[in-house]
């Protein structure tokens, strides 16, 4: 069995917008989880978060191999400083054999809004099994989605290996991004109900939030953790793969 998280931890900032990234660290282990995908992580990046490596920081708190991604990056300060950097993390309590980051194309029609956007993907390794775990954080504009979906595609499309890919999609079930979505990737939540993840109003809905696995597993539970540790709620799903024998 493999136990899954994807959670946008708001770079550490609880609901009431106090930073306590402990609480992060707290909601994770009560997932009891084996590989969790992290969005809106900061590495060095401003005083909201202290200018701390939360993925770094997250990793040895819980005792996690880890796997970072940045999206933004600003070298500063004639390099100086270390690079102010914020994105996806992954961590894992299996080897992480390698990682890469995806760049993700932009859409020019709304540069006041651009946000460049990205997808990690970790190579783990699980008693001999080896599996692609990825994760994401999409854009607010509908154009961007469109275009990141169909990289995404053809990114996952050309692995081999088993693939789990999890984040935050910006996207309701019910749109056609999902709806797309969902015809190359199995949602561990099945038909629903689905869980809100977002705890805010917003235009793009409150289920926004996801985890996917390919045709290797099956989702065998999903759950949700009660936490304030963000303005999203972290999602946990436990699946098997189905081409083991040990059902890992």
């Amino acid at each position: 069995m493999l136990t899954v998280m994807s959670f946008n931890i708001a770079s550490g900032k609880r609901i009431d917008g106090k930073l306590d990234l402990e609480l992060t660290a707290q909601a994770i282990e009560q997932g009891q989880v084996d590989v969790a995908g992290l969005q809106e992580v900061d590495r060095n990046f401003s005083s909201r978060s202290r200018f701390w490596d939360q993925a770094k920081w997250l990793s040895n708190r819980l005792g996690m191999h880890m796997a970072y991604g940045p999206n933004l990056v600003d070298r500063g300060a004639g390099g100086v400083r270390p690079k102010r950097e914020y994105g996806n993390a992954i961590l894992s309590r299996y080897p992480v054999v390698s990682f890469r980051n995806h760049d993700l194309s932009a859409v020019e029609v709304h540069p006041e809004e651009f946000e460049p956007r990205g997808m990690l993907e970790a190579v783990i390794e699980m008693e001999g099994f080896r599996f692609s775990f990825y994760n994401t954080h999409l854009s607010l504009i509908d154009e961007e989605v469109d275009r990141s979906l169909t990289e995404i595609i053809a990114i996952t499309t050309d692995n081999p290996l088993p693939q789990v890919l999890v984040g935050d999609f910006n996207a309701a079930p019910s749109t056609k991004h999902i709806q797309r979505f969902s015809k190359h990737f199995y949602n561990a939540f099945g038909s629903g109900p689905y869980p809100d993840t977002y705890k805010k109003q917003g235009d793009h809905g409150q289920k926004i939030d996801y985890i996917f696995h390919d045709a290797h597993f099956q989702s065998l539970e999903t759950w949700t953790i009660d936490t304030e540790a963000s303005d999203h709620v972290p999602i946990v799903a436990k699946i098997r793969n189905l081409q083991n024998s040990n059902n890992f």
